[in-house]
Order: C-alpha cells, then sequence, then structure tokens
C-alpha cells in the first residue's frame, strides 16, 4: 500500500474526534437562553446539556432558567444540564431538591437523575425521592371492596433507586432506606441492583437480600433471583 493511498485509508476509517466547546460556544447559548422565543431557549438548553462539563461555566444561568422560565421544556433540558455539566453539588443540589417532588413528572425525573452525579451531597434528597410513596387510601368500609389505584410514583422512585446505585459506596447512608424498599416489588429490582452497586459498603442489607433468594415465589422468578444473588456477590467482594 503506498502512502498515498494509506493515508487516506487512515482518514476513511478512524473515528472523527468529537468537537469541543470552546467558551464562545458557551456564551452563545447562555445568551439565547434569555431569547424570547422559547424554541431558541429549549435548543440552548438541550445543547448546553449535550456539552457536558463543558457547560460549566453555564451553570448560573442554567439555575436561572430552572428558577424562572415558564417553558417546562427549558427547565427539564437546562435541569438535565446540571447533572451532565457535574455542577457543583452545594450550588446545584438546593436547586434540585424541591423539584424531586414536582407536579410535572418529566421535571421531577430530570432532577432525580442529575442528583446521581452530584455524590454524597445528593443522597438526602434522594432518599426523600425513594420514600415518596403515595398516601394510602382511607380505611374501607366493611363489605366494600376499594379499588386499586396504579402507583403513579414507583417510575420515579425506580429512577431515585437508579440514581442512588450510581452514586456507589458513596451513598450508603441510603441503604435502611432500600432495605425498607426491598418490599416493594414495583421498586424491588432497583433497590437491588443499588445495593450491589454500593459493594461493601452495603453489607448491613445482606440478611435481606438472602432472605428475598429463600422468600416463596424466588424460584418461579428467576431473573430476580439471580439478580439478587449477584448483588451478594458484590457486597461481600466476590464480583
Amino acid at each position: 500500500m503506498n502512502s498515498i493511498v494509506k493515508g487516506l485509508w487512515i482518514v476513511c476509517v478512524m473515528p472523527m474526534a468529537a468537537p469541543v466547546a470552546d467558551a464562545a460556544d458557551v456564551t452563545t447559548l447562555v445568551k439565547q437562553l434569555k431569547s424570547p422565543e422559547a424554541d431558541v431557549r429549549r435548543n440552548a438548553a438541550r445543547e448546553l446539556a449535550n456539552l457536558g462539563e463543558e457547560a460549566r461555566p453555564a451553570v448560573p444561568a442554567l439555575i436561572t432558567a430552572i428558577k424562572q422560565d415558564r417553558d417546562l421544556f427549558v427547565r427539564r433540558f437546562a435541569v438535565q444540564a446540571l447533572g451532565t455539566a457535574k455542577a457543583d453539588p452545594k450550588v446545584a443540589v438546593p436547586v434540585l431538591k424541591p423539584l424531586i417532588k414536582d407536579n410535572e413528572k418529566e421535571l421531577a425525573e430530570a432532577a432525580i437523575t442529575a442528583l446521581g452525579s452530584m455524590g454524597p451531597t445528593a443522597v438526602a434528597p434522594l432518599i426523600d425521592a425513594l420514600n415518596n410513596k403515595p398516601k394510602p387510601l382511607a380505611k374501607k368500609e366493611k363489605g366494600k371492596k376499594t379499588p386499586k389505584v396504579p402507583d403513579s410514583s414507583a417510575h420515579l422512585r425506580n429512577k431515585a433507586a437508579e440514581a442512588l446505585g450510581q452514586i456507589g459506596p458513596e451513598a450508603r447512608a441510603a441503604v435502611p432506606a432500600l432495605i425498607q424498599t426491598l418490599k416493594d416489588p414495583e421498586v424491588r429490582a432497583a433497590a437491588i441492583t443499588a445495593l450491589g452497586a454500593m459493594g461493601p459498603a452495603a453489607k448491613e442489607a445482606l440478611p435481606a437480600l438472602q432472605e428475598l433468594t429463600k422468600a416463596k415465589g424466588a424460584k418461579k422468578d428467576k431473573a430476580l433471583k439471580q439478580l439478587t444473588t449477584t448483588a451478594i456477590k458484590k457486597i461481600r467482594g466476590q464480583a
């Protein structure tokens, strides 16, 4: 292969490096966050979320957008950008914490996911999100059936468990809450996975996990039993 052909071959097969944003790009997007046009603000917030840590200089503008913008999509993308930028938890967590119980589920989900990148500072609000179950129905009258209400919060509690697992061993303070969550069939798998991700820091959960492998129906649910067995091995440092 001659040098010209070889050079062309390298150009064709070598992956292109991802473009790196410079300060001018971020500055332009920050200006666009203040546009009167919602579409422009949405696009700017989305692009900042895609930039990852390169968007860190935009954090003050993102926080302003989260607090003041009336457009749900702008706020959601801005929340995502705080997470992908790995903003200073001391600044970001107080902004994200109130959103985990927001009536707009998309915003609450984005906030919970972003908290997963905030380290131990985010553990307390994530425990709150994990425990944010619907209120029990009033006690039913004798002889009357109470209709079963779908658990609309289960998706967000799953996201909270996933976020705690992402934080890993530094989320050890959440172990008792995750142990309680093992009783919840809607969130159990995510709680097991999170405990496994914490490794030896979650050793307090071993008895509860071992009990799960022996529980009635464990033999039928092979996937859950395998998930539990894997988590136990990780906690014991065997995997």
